[in-house]
């Protein structure tokens, strides 16, 4: 995310006069909210794998209770008990089905929640890194542009500042020749300094 530095004086107390704190409720009031969605959706996928877990061990107790029923009962009482055993095995087979198809849903929605509290930390990373930089001195941030290439502006900004200041640097050279050449010429042909100053 890039921030071009506003000139502006009106933008620049604008920004100075939110305190940081102030700043970061919004991100963090989001983060509060997703991570609080996060762990309903977590408490209602724990909720339905004990369900699971409970209606395997309704079954396996049906099927030991047919063995015992095997063992006690003869063959009357086991034709009265098989369209029992028939309905709670269909009974829990519907319900284990059921929950089998709501599983990939609930885990979908972790997993989108999950994205989007991610991009919500990540946007609140940039707005801090944003402001640290807004905070900076102009002249900090100057320097931040020209000399280093991890500087949060768009690269045709970062071009412009490099350029000017290339050109201002070639123009103070320049200038410092001519200076340094016309002390070295006034030294060679022995020109008397002060109030004689030749014109």
């Amino acid at each position: 995310m890039s921030a071009v530095p506003s000139h502006s004086p009106d933008a620049e107390s604008a920004v100075m006069s939110v305190p940081f704190s102030a700043l970061l409720q919004t991100p963090s009031r989001r983060s509060a909210t997703y991570e609080r969605e996060l762990k309903d959706l977590e408490e209602k996928l724990l909720e339905d794998l004990s369900n699971c877990r409970a209606i395997e061990g309704i079954i396996r107790d049906s099927f030991t209770s047919i063995k015992r029923k095997y063992r006690r009962a003869d063959q009357d009482t086991l034709r009265m008990s098989v369209p029992q055993i028939d309905d709670e095995l269909a009974e829990s087979l519907r319900v284990l089905a059921e929950l089998e198809s709501r599983l990939p849903v609930i885990h979908t929605q972790v997993a989108q929640a999950q994205l989007i509290y991610d991009s919500g930390r990540r946007k609140a990373e940039e707005l801090v890194h944003d402001l640290r930089w807004l905070n900076r001195d102009w002249h900090a941030r100057w320097y931040e542009v020209i000399f280093r290439s991890r500087s949060p502006v768009s690269w045709q900004w970062r071009v412009t500042l490099r350029g000017l200041f290339a050109s201002i640097f070639v123009m103070a050279s320049w200038m410092a020749w001519i200076a340094l050449s016309a002390v070295l010429r006034a030294h060679q042909q022995r020109l008397v300094w002060g109030e004689r100053l030749p014109s």
